[in-house]
């Protein structure tokens, strides 16, 4: 959308240049001064009170393709279209007489509001018009500029940047949240909702985690986190439901607002000024794996949004139960912290909810086409998107997401990483229908199909993978993690005044990356010699086969002895654990096999027949441990064909040996170049590029109290 500031004819005078050269001066202070809050931030958020009726429990319905409730539509569009005319929020600054020509001032101020408008990230995402020279070269997702920061709680972080402009990332130094552009509607809720994470001495609404993670994210950069813990996933839900929150209000207010300018004919509907929607209303995607994640979520909204005496919220009672705690008789075994926190609650995968955000409330199970928001886990998705050939297919709805973000994303690898790679190959597709959409006010990229370079995408995990490394670099070119803050460019036949086309500060998309210091390797309590031995591959692609060459060969030989019964053989991948599978039925070893797919019958014997010695060996997957957790007893060796992707699985098994006198316990491990996030979990960030680079290729350790 591109703002023309006109002139007349005649040269400009010395009081137009004036207001000129203030509004550029004001624009280049625009860091060290504090914004001014916007009279359109306060656009629909000054609500009459709403009178909650106690809800009444509604017949459960069967979901639908969307998962949707399809029942009483039209009595929950109220307050939907409602919309309250306020001089107050007026950005056109009108003329007090009914003189036709205005003077420069008041047109600057028809333009572009007040400065806070200007120095808002989220306006400056809706000006930013992009040529087919950027297109196309983010399109190539070539990397120019490659810079390291450290902030104080992130700690050390990657920005990449594919413009040729130097990176320049700064946290936040508002101390008001206001100045940071939240909506007053979210403020009023915001300090009590976000209590538990702020400490008693502190005055600040946000912690030093989320105001630098806020940072980032409200300048509509891309962002990769993977150092969320089970101990600071509150935190981080907390902030990203803010950001995500906030980009929906200013979202609808903008529509809102643009729909009652139109209605009393003081908007042109030819104007660029009225392209404030997508070919879809829905604006964000937030992928998590269980439903328990969808529901906290969703109480995070709810405490945010609303007020905690009056509270409307469309079919809660029917949330609850569907996403409420399901694990009625939980396990009495004994297991780590981590996993009681993952799998909390309801841990159903096959989930998708739409969320309408209204004028007075929320809307849950509001049909997809109809919502804000849409929550879903990645099996859910790839149910409803399908595949070719399939005559009930529907991915509309992912043509202008604005958010994309995952949370829990390691979660993902032990589910299906293939359903996250079939929902990034249908994000912004050119829809089937046109579902209503009013073409007028379609924004200009989404019609030049430039919509996943305006995407924001922010992916939080607890572990660095290959995998996510390669979907943040193939599907993650936004353009706002290129420019921040962009002025127009003035026309102006007046030769003092020369203006540049952008006013730009140039970001990059963020990538935390903080050293390993020490590595699980140092949480060995038990006595045990660990051999790394390393394997040369020239390619990933002949990697796998290097492995299994160099295993049956090298390593497999030393433990078919019977003297070195009790060995575990820890395989992460299922594709290599079937592999070995075959080829130990080909050879006729005798072992035991457990993997995420055996029934518990089988799993019973297996693990009986291992600890008393009737399978000398035993092939055990990283899927069934993630999920399970058992503590395996009569190991005495351990092989791990490949590393964990959790460092901590690598220091929870080999605490599991069974040690004593006469017992020699031993660790062998199997690594290439091409597992260095997994090996740098394991043994920190200096030993893994000593092992990896060194002539040697064999390493070892010896673990315990006297090590």
């Amino acid at each position: 959308m591109m703002l023309i500031f006109s002139q007349s004819e005649s040269s400009a005078s010395e009081e137009e240049v004036q207001v000129y050269q203030q509004l550029i001066s004001s624009l280049e202070n625009a860091e060290e001064e504090k914004p001014i809050e916007s009279d359109e931030d306060d656009f629909d958020d000054d609500e009459e009170d709403v009178v909650v009726e106690e809800e009444k429990e509604e017949p459960k319905l069967e979901d639908s393709i969307h998962g949707d409730v399809t029942v009483h539509e039209e009595q929950e569009q109220i307050d939907e279209e409602e919309v309250k005319p306020d001089d107050t929020n007026d950005i056109v600054a009108e003329s007090q007489n009914d003189e036709e020509e205005s003077s420069d001032k008041e047109q600057v101020e028809r333009d572009f509001g007040d400065q806070t408008r200007m120095s808002d990230p989220f306006y400056t995402r809706l000006g930013l018009d992009m040529s087919e020279k950027v297109a196309e070269q983010l399109t190539l997702g070539k990397i120019i500029h490659r810079n390291e920061i450290k902030w104080p709680r992130l700690g050390q972080m990657i920005a990449t940047s594919q413009c040729d402009q130097d990176i320049n990332v700064k946290i936040s130094k508002e101390k008001n949240v206001k100045d940071m552009h939240v909506r007053k509607r979210i403020l009023d809720h915001l300090q009590k909702a976000n209590k538990p994470f702020i400490t008693e001495k502190s005055s600040d609404i946000l912690s030093p985690l989320q105001r630098e993670l806020f940072s980032i994210m409200n300048n509509y950069q891309d962002l990769m986190y993977t150092e969320r813990s089970c101990k600071s996933q509150a935190e981080v839900r907390s902030i990203y439901c803010l950001h995500v929150l906030n980009h929906v209000v200013k979202c609808r207010a903008l529509v809102l607002k643009h729909n009652n300018l139109l209605s009393q004919k003081e908007l042109d509907p030819d104007s660029d000024e009225t392209k404030d929607q997508g070919l879809t209303r829905p604006r964000v995607l937030i992928v998590v794996p269980f439903r328990e994640s969808a529901l906290q979520i969703v109480d995070t909204f709810i405490k945010m949004l609303l007020p905690a005496d009056k509270q409307q919220v469309a079919h809660r009672h029917r949330f609850q139960s569907e996403y409420g705690d399901e694990r009625l008789n939980p396990s009495k075994l004994a297991r780590p912290e981590d996993w009681e926190l993952t799998f909390a609650g309801n841990i159903d995968d096959h989930f998708r909810i739409g969320i309408a955000i209204t004028r007075k409330g929320i809307r849950l199970y509001s049909e997809f086409y109809s919502s804000d928001i849409i929550i879903a886990s990645p099996l859910g998705l790839r149910t409803l998107i399908g595949v070719e050939g399939e005559k009930q297919r529907d991915f509309d709805f992912l043509s202008s997401i604005d958010i994309l973000l995952f949370d829990q994303s390691d979660v993902f690898l032990m589910q299906n990483w293939e359903h996250i790679q079939h929902l990034m190959d249908h994000m912004h597709l050119q829809p089937k229908d046109s579902h209503g959409v009013d073409f007028s006010r379609v924004h200009t990229w989404i019609v030049n199909e430039w919509s996943q370079l305006y995407r924001q995408t922010l992916l939080f995990s607890s572990v660095t993978t290959p995998e996510m490394n390669a979907l943040y670099s193939k599907y993650c070119r936004n353009i706002l993690s290129c420019a921040l803050y962009i002025l127009p460019f003035l026309k102006s036949p007046d030769p003092y005044i020369a203006f540049l086309n952008t006013y730009v500060h140039y970001y990059g998309k963020i990538t935390v990356c903080n050293p390993v210091s020490n590595g699980s390797i140092c949480q060995i309590v038990t006595a045990l010699p660990q051999v790394f031995q390393r394997i040369e591959s020239s390619n990933y692609l002949e990697s796998p086969q290097n492995r299994f060459d160099y295993f049956t060969t090298k390593v497999l030989p030393h433990f078919r002895d019977r003297v070195m019964s009790g060995t575990m053989i820890f395989v992460p991948s299922y594709f290599d654990y079937v592999r070995l599978r075959n080829y130990f039925r080909k050879e006729e070893i005798n072992f035991a096999q457990i993997c995420e797919y055996t029934k518990q019958s089988n799993i019973s014997r297996a693990r009986v027949n291992f600890f008393e010695g009737k399978r000398p060996l035993l092939l055990y997957t990283e899927r069934f441990h993630f999920f399970r957790r058992y503590k395996i007893r009569g190991i005495k060796h351990i092989v791990f064909y490949q590393l964990p992707t959790y460092p901590n699985l690598y220091s929870e098994l080999c605490n599991m040996m069974r040690v004593g006198i006469g017992i020699d316990n031993s660790c062998t491990v199997v690594y290439s170049k091409y597992d260095v996030h997994r090996l740098t979990g394991v043994v920190g960030t200096q030993r893994c590029a000593h092992m990896l680079s060194a002539n040697k290729s064999i390493h070892m350790f010896v673990t315990g109290e006297d090590s």
